[in-house]
Parts: structure tokens; C-alpha cells; sequence
């Protein structure tokens, strides 16, 4: 299974990785397990994001779970490819 991700901030600053997959939000969020020092954030009808609670967590679990990290500009285009899929 393919995971996209992309990093961003929360409003105080922390490191935040939001994840889709073509499989959907449901099959991304099993496939990942958080580990220590990441926080999972998830819902019916929304993407999940990883909250980093410890530095370099965010970067293990990039590497553990193969995800692929993209730019914004290519994960607009991605989330839009998608379309429906990813929720």
C-alpha cells in the first residue's frame, strides 16, 4: 500500500505529519502503527496526522512505513488525482 504524507505545524509550532493513501483514511491509519513520541489524530471523514511528541519520531516513522513524503504543490495535485478515494 502506497502512504503519502505531508509535514506541517501545529498552531503552537509542533511537527505534524497529515497522511493519505489511495486506499483511503481507514486503511492508512491501520497500516501505520505510531510508536512512541507520536500522537495520532484521526476521524470519520478526515485525513490522519501524526503529531510529533519527540524529536526525530516523525522521520522513524517515515522511514518505518516507507511513507512518501511530498511537496505541497505535489500533494494538491495528488489529493486532487485522487480524488474520492482518500477519504
Amino acid at each position: 500500500m502506497t502512504v503519502y504524507g505531508l509535514y506541517g505545524f501545529t498552531h503552537g509550532w509542533g511537527r505534524l505529519l497529515t497522511v493519505m493513501s489511495p486506499q483511503g483514511a481507514a486503511a492508512a491509519l491501520a497500516a501505520i502503527e505510531a510508536g512512541d513520541g507520536v500522537e495520532v489524530s484521526a476521524g470519520q471523514g478526515r485525513l490522519t496526522q501524526y503529531h510529533e511528541k519527540r524529536r526525530g519520531a516523525l522521520a522513524r516513522l517515515v522511514a518505518d512505513h516507507g511513507i512518501v513524503v511530498l511537496s505541497k504543490a505535489a500533494w494538491d495535485a495528488r489529493k486532487a488525482e485522487l480524488g474520492e478515494a482518500i477519504w
